[in-house]
């Protein structure tokens, strides 16, 4: 396999992670916060948690405090490659009319770097919660990103 091709599964195992941890977010609570997973050399994926006692409730605090402990990390060399999620709401609704979307930011030592968008919808969860809560997701979609962690 080529190191491209790796470092493309390594971002779709990132990308993957993220995903599934979101969608049972979603299912649980109908709503999630900033989280992350790192890699290492080995290929290990790790949920990253923020090692702090009193976490700010503000969703881009938690995602900046994530991004500084990724960041110092990835400079001691110990990371291979980082993903980190967020709830946020699109400006324009995906094709399937979803508004609602976790950005996936993934970045890699190698320079790589994407975002990824996947547009969800979360329906049920009435009657506390007898009718159990049901997310469907639309068609993701990718933009290429600027390297942040990596970067000396």
């Amino acid at each position: 396999m080529s190191s491209e091709e790796q470092i493309r599964d390594d971002a779709n195992e990132l990308l993957n992670s993220c995903v599934s941890y979101a969608k049972r977010m979603l299912r649980k609570y109908g709503e999630f916060g900033p989280f992350g997973y790192r890699m290492n050399d080995e290929g290990d994926v790790v949920m990253e948690r923020i090692a702090q006692q009193e976490m700010p409730a503000d969703g881009a605090l938690l995602l900046d405090l994530l991004r500084q402990q990724l960041t110092e990390k990835a400079h001691r060399g110990i990371l291979s490659a980082i993903a980190m999620a967020s709830n946020v709401t699109t400006t324009k609704a995906s094709d399937e009319g979803y508004a609602d979307a976790i950005m996936i930011e993934i970045e890699h030592r190698s320079g790589y770097s994407v975002k990824a968008f996947v547009p969800y919808k979360v329906t049920g969860g009435q009657l506390r919660g007898f009718f159990p809560r049901v997310v469907r997701f639309g068609a993701i979609r990718t933009q290429l990103a600027e390297a942040q962690l990596f970067a000396h």
